[in-house]
């Protein structure tokens, strides 16, 4: 199709050309007769005047007309401006004749009765070629009170002309010439606009009217000798170059209206193809509407869409179109709006409201007689539908898998201390039974071994009840006004000494000595002990671990900062989420749940707060807790000093071997 329209289009280009070069070559050769012709006469009494004046009186009056039907009718195919102006033009030419008025100004120059008409079509002419868009859409626009306009005064002027209420005489006969110069010189203008016209856009017609206007120019150079050699068949033959024109215009007028009738008949060929494929597709609606959003056009799909084609009445689908575009949402439709304005189109999703349907859209203007817009769009609700559920269905595998690997690490988790305490238990059986003096020795040796695998199962249990009791909102945060300066000091340095077996430095530093916010205490310490927990785990021997805060007008910063092996950039998304380890293996050098980091969120955000994690994934990690810089309105700051919990410290670093080893 594409094809097919580039090929029609070069086919007009080269008619075009061709009706261009026979039109300019007729006025040329007319041309350069007329000037031979003028030298005959001048040398000659040349051609008898009765056979003009009879060649004229029968063609005066027809070609007047015919140049003024032939210039409407051609406008109505083209639409160019400039036709159906130039129809003004020979409006005034055809009252002329009615009145009885034969060009014979060169017998009596002080009786020129088509002075004032001649001015007008000079007035007309120029409006032609000028760039007054503003008035040219006004005539246009009027083309019946134009015509009647134009005729109306053209006819007050011959009846004030026949009753002599208006005379226009020239004082001498150079007046007379310069006048006749003048016309020539617009007329050449004329002229020379039109050739350029015609050379840049291309366009038959406008060679056309260079042509017939080359003509009328000749008229005024035949008038202004005439003048100054009044001879019977120079006045003759430059009356008969007024019609010469008028031949040339009918004619080219006509040929365009076979080549536009020849053009229209391909591009309603093509349109009757493109329509059929609008009519019969199979994918797409498609609905056109005007600036009032009046409906012009939709195919059958789009009537399919919205109720069966064999009953759908215009006024029911513009009621559809109208109560679909009420559902939209304001900012989408302000979204739609903005791009027509600036690019003219849109393409995106529409979803109407309380429907649950979407669908897939874009927009455009058309541009024909008037400014139209198309719609294309498909509903695209059931495979959103089927993505939707695809996506829940993978959500469902990934959190069965995320489960699995849970119970798996949890019976891991269980199994380890228990296989201890029966290992434990066995050896201390024995012991009791061939060598009692023993067993206070042999239970001294592996007590702590039992302890910290008791914690390590109680620190399970408890993380466990307390990522439960948060589910369903059962745990809530008891607010104080407390230091967190000291808070955070008090909590850091409290775990120094079981750093020590890896020979860990535990480093704090504040920019602030003291500063009171609302917090719960008992949140905070297990926020900061889980922390320096994984800290000291994943930080090798002799390693560092800094603590610092920091303070600005909304938040209250605590880093916690190591440089252990990092957490893998690849799980850094997911690792507050619960059961989520960097290493899930059975055989891993730390033990732990995966889900001590998903309740260290969940509290922050009991407390109102956020947190971030930084690491390159080899070098260290950082984790920023951010705590609202506020108070509690009403409340006396806690005075009393807040007592570290050395159970609760055991637990927290309970699944850290090193440390009881």
């Amino acid at each position: 199709m594409n094809n097919r329209n580039i090929g029609a289009k070069k086919e007009a280009l080269k008619q075009n050309k061709i009706a261009t070069s026979i039109i300019m070559l007729i006025a040329l050769i007319i041309g350069l007769i007329y000037m031979q012709l003028l030298f005959i006469l001048l040398d000659s009494g040349g051609l008898r005047p009765n056979y003009i004046i009879m060649f004229i009186k029968i063609f005066n009056a027809v070609l007047a007309g015919v140049a003024v039907g032939s210039c409407i009718l051609c406008y109505n195919s083209t639409k160019k401006e400039e036709i159906f102006i130039l129809s003004l033009v020979h409006t005034i030419f055809f009252v002329d004749i009615v009145f009885g008025h034969v060009d014979n100004s060169m017998t009596n120059r002080n009786n020129y009765i088509f002075m004032l008409t001649s001015l007008f079509r000079v007035i007309i002419l120029l409006i032609s070629i000028s760039p007054f868009k503003k008035t040219k859409k006004l005539i246009v626009n009027n083309q019946v009170k134009s015509i009647l306009i134009v005729a109306s005064i053209s006819v007050l002027i011959g009846i004030l002309k026949i009753n002599n209420i208006i005379k226009f005489d020239f004082k001498s006969t150079q007046q007379f010439i310069n006048y006749n110069i003048f016309l020539t010189a617009i007329y050449t203008i004329v002229t020379i606009v039109y050739l350029i016209k015609s050379i840049k856009y291309k366009e038959y017609i406008y060679s056309v009217i260079s042509a017939s206007t080359f003509i009328f120019t000749l008229k005024w150079i035949y008038t202004i000798v005439g003048i100054i050699n009044p001879l019977a068949n120079i006045k003759l033959v430059s009356i008969s170059i007024t019609y010469v024109g008028f031949i040339i215009f009918i004619v080219g007028i006509i040929c365009e209206l076979i080549l536009t009738l020849k053009r229209n008949k391909e591009l309603e060929y093509e349109l009757s193809i493109f329509k059929k494929i609008a009519d019969k597709s199979r994918h797409s609606c498609v609905v056109i509407y005007d600036e009032m959003q009046n409906i012009k056009y939709t195919n059958d799909k789009a009537k399919e869409y919205w109720g069966s084609k064999d009953e759908i009445s215009e006024s029911e689908l513009q009621n559809i179109f109208t109560s679909g575009r009420d559902k939209i949402d304001e900012q989408k439709l302000d979204e739609i709006n903005n791009y027509m304005l600036k690019i003219g189109h849109w393409k995106g999703t529409i979803e109407i409201q309380d429907s649950g349907i979407t669908l897939s859209c874009s927009i455009q203007y058309i541009y024909t007689n008037n400014k139209n817009i198309v719609i294309i769009f498909n509903d695209i609700s059931e495979r959103l539908r089927t993505k939707r559920y695809l996506l829940e269905y993978e959500k469902m595998k990934n959190q069965e898998q995320i489960r699995n690997d849970f119970f798996a690490n949890i019976s891991h988790e269980l199994r380890t201390p228990v296989n201890i305490f029966y290992s434990t238990i066995q050896l201390l059986d024995v012991k009791c039974e061939n060598n009692p003096d023993d067993f206070t020795q042999v239970y001294s040796n592996h007590k702590q071994c039992l302890k910290s695998n008791c914690q390590r199962m109680l620190r399970l249990i408890n993380n466990i009840v307390d990522i439960t009791k948060i589910d369903i909102g059962f745990k809530q945060p008891k607010f104080v006004n407390y230091d967190i300066v000291r808070l955070v000091e008090d909590i850091t340095l409290s775990i120094v000494n079981y750093a020590k077996p890896k020979q860990i430095n535990i480093l704090f530093d504040t920019e602030i000595e003291e500063h009171i916010i609302k917090c719960d205490i008992d949140m905070i310490e297990r926020i900061m002990l889980n922390l320096l927990s994984n800290a000291i785990k994943f930080t090798r021997q002799k390693g560092n671990v800094l603590v610092e805060i920091s303070v600005d007008s909304q938040w209250v910063y605590i880093s916690v900062k190591d440089d252990g092996i990092g957490i893998p950039i690849e799980i850094q998304g997911t690792i507050f989420d619960r059961f989520v380890q960097s290493d899930k293996s059975l055989t891993r050098l730390n033990e732990g749940s995966g889900i001590g980091l998903s309740i260290v969120y969940s509290i922050v955000k009991l407390n109102e707060g956020e947190i971030y994690i930084d690491s390159d994934g080899e070098n260290g990690t950082e984790f920023e807790v951010l705590l609202p810089n506020k108070i509690l309105e009403g409340y006396v700051e806690e005075k009393e000093d807040y007592k570290i919990d050395v159970q609760k410290i055991e637990l927290e670093l309970s699944d850290i071997y090193e440390l009881y080893n």
